[in-house]
């Protein structure tokens, strides 16, 4: 099951965040890591959708999500361009996507929680792009992050739609 990750990475979705937080300049295995854990995103904003009732909410969790798949679809596109090559698992080969019930858990503390965590997300990707030589990839790298601040300005709005 773990074999879609590069050997030295934790099979742990906060611990494989966390080492990537500490990379100045990712290499071609911490975007695979990263594409990984953007599927994982994408499981949750579905299982987030799920857990609410108000359309308007499961429409923008779920949009969240897709653009979260598109992140890691972008990430292979840098990975090719930097000489690599990777292919998303089946998710069920994927071990940071894990079956989620959220029902009764989507609250707006933990909906701000996930909202700074997508703020923080777009600073972390800035920093990668700052520091990675190939335009193409830094642009990549730019986009994701500043979707990643998009996806918190709509879990804002989803927080104020539950009110």
């Amino acid at each position: 099951m773990t074999s879609s990750i590069p050997s030295g990475y934790p099979d742990d979705q906060i611990e494989a965040f966390s080492l990537l937080g500490t990379r100045e300049k990712l290499s071609i295995d911490d975007m695979k890591i990263l594409a990984l854990l953007e599927v994982a995103g994408e499981a949750f904003y579905l299982a987030a959708a799920q857990a609410v009732s108000n359309a308007d909410a499961k429409d923008l969790l779920r949009r969240n999500g897709q653009e979260e798949r598109g992140h890691a679809h972008r990430l292979l596109k840098a990975i090719d361009l930097l000489g690599g090559e990777f292919k998303l698992p089946d998710d069920t080969d994927n071990p940071y996507v894990q079956p989620m019930d959220l029902n009764g858990v989507i609250n707006a503390d933990l909906l701000n929680i996930i909202q700074q965590s997508e703020k923080d997300g777009d600073m972390q990707y800035q920093v990668w792009a700052d520091a990675e030589s190939n335009e193409q990839v830094a642009k990549i790298l730019r986009q994701n992050g500043a979707e990643e601040t998009r996806h918190g300005e709509r879990v804002s709005q989803v927080v104020d739609l539950l009110r």
